[in-house]
């Protein structure tokens, strides 16, 4: 049995958590005022719309010890899909607005996320259960995921749908039946939700279609008939909002981005920064930057670690990869139709999550590790399945390393919110 493991990963998780939710100052979360926004102007009885002065260069980023923030001025994320926001409303109308309230409901979704990463490593190797655990203690301990989950924004729910579907993937994946229908349909509905929350959990719509097309031996014209019910399902429950977007904003605008887009004047874009720098220079930049924020650069992207503590971060990340490479040549002949068909599955999420992150960089400098993390099912998975490896001879060290993984990241996260953090936010 593996919920003991899960227990001690989520109760850490939701204690640092709740530490970072009630320490960190309000709105020094990413974005955080303009999520926030939302959820008032839905209170108030008003499905946002976002427009040009919604955006306000002069006002953002914040800076780690402003106190006086014109909070109602920045309303930038009014193009999102409502589902977090609709589903924070009781939270906001209990709590008046209260902030912290409304962080910890993210906070609480967060578990949640982890608790379907958990259920689907577990499917993959439920004969490992430290697998899911080290997976696990990773997604929910990495600092710079934990600091934006302890913050206010719909990252959390996004999570939610894409561990949600991974697992239901998973499954699928698993059985050498064919899905039934009730089960595609799940999974059509899943990423339906996910249409109602965030564009980036739209990378559970290929990674769903992936599930239905492999699930089971069965001919072409039966695989094609299972994706295209995940797609129907998923379609007929996001075209009301893709409908109202289009109507609104015009073209086919469906997600509402392009009018974001335009509304976002001011932002540095990738091509000016080529003309700039030189593209050497920004790719150079762009892959630092990166690495530094998918580990931990709080705040506005204002607050880095010093360079010996990235440089330390660089050579675990160096061998975990290298553990994994070792796993890959040595162990991954071992795995059955079922396993091989489930990591074929995550390696398409961790593709399709860095096709995205480019292709978003392709057109403005967003060089923030947090768009990385709808692949941390997948990297998690391999820093476990890489290092239960190499610590194999030492069946007792393979089988504690979810607790030592824990442990450490743990106490990276009381250091960074106490010594790195709060003292640069006060």
């Amino acid at each position: 049995m593996s919920a003991w493991r899960l227990g001690v990963v989520l109760a850490l998780y939701l204690a640092l958590g709740i530490a970072f939710a009630t320490q960190v100052p309000a709105w020094q979360n990413p974005d955080e005022p303009a999520h926030y926004n939302y959820v008032r102007q839905l209170a108030a009885g008003t499905l946002p719309v976002i427009e040009p002065a919604d955006w306000d260069a002069r006002l953002v980023p914040i800076p780690p010890r402003l106190r006086a923030v014109p909070v109602e001025r920045l309303t930038y994320e009014d193009h999102q899909p409502p589902l977090f926001y609709a589903l924070s409303l009781p939270i906001f109308w209990l709590s008046s607005g209260d902030l912290i309230a409304l962080r910890v409901f993210a906070l609480l979704l967060g578990a949640l996320s982890l608790l379907f990463a958990h259920q689907a490593v577990v499917t993959i190797f439920p004969q490992q259960p430290w697998l899911a655990a080290f997976s696990t203690a990773v997604i929910g301990l990495l600092p710079q995921h934990l600091f934006i989950l302890s913050g206010y924004n719909n990252d959390a729910l996004a999570e939610v749908w894409i561990a949600a579907t991974a697992w239901q993937a998973v499954r699928l994946l698993h059985m050498s039946a064919p899905p039934s229908r009730a089960a595609l349909t799940l999974l059509g509905v899943l990423v339906g939700l996910a249409f109602w929350t965030k564009a980036t959990a739209y990378l559970t719509l290929p990674l769903a279609l992936f599930a239905a097309w492999v699930a089971g031996a069965l001919p072409w014209q039966r695989r094609a008939q299972n994706a295209l019910h995940v797609a129907i399902v998923a379609g007929m429950i996001g075209l009301p909002w893709w409908a109202r977007n289009m109507a609104l904003y015009g073209g086919l605008d469906f997600l509402g981005l392009q009018a974001h887009n335009a509304a976002v004047t001011g932002q540095p874009t990738t091509a000016a920064w080529i003309a700039q720098y030189g593209l050497a220079e920004v790719i150079t930049r762009g892959l630092r930057t990166t690495f530094q924020s998918f580990w931990g650069q709080f705040g506005w992207m204002s607050i880095p670690l010093s360079e010996r503590g990235y440089q330390a971060l660089l050579v675990l990340s160096l061998l975990s990869a290298a553990a994994f490479g070792v796993w890959w040549v040595q162990a991954s002949d071992r795995l059955d139709r079922g396993q091989r068909r489930a990591l074929n599955a995550l390696a398409w999420l961790a593709l399709l999550t860095l096709v995205a992150f480019a292709w978003y960089n392709l057109q403005f400098v967003q060089h923030q590790g947090r768009y990385l993390y709808p692949a941390l099912l997948p990297i998690s998975l391999a820093v476990a399945l890489g290092w239960s490896h190499v610590l194999r001879r030492w069946r007792v060290l393979a089988q504690q390393s979810w607790l030592g993984a824990t442990l450490g990241l743990a106490a990276l996260n009381v250091y960074l919110l106490w010594r790195v953090i709060l003292p640069e936010m006060r």
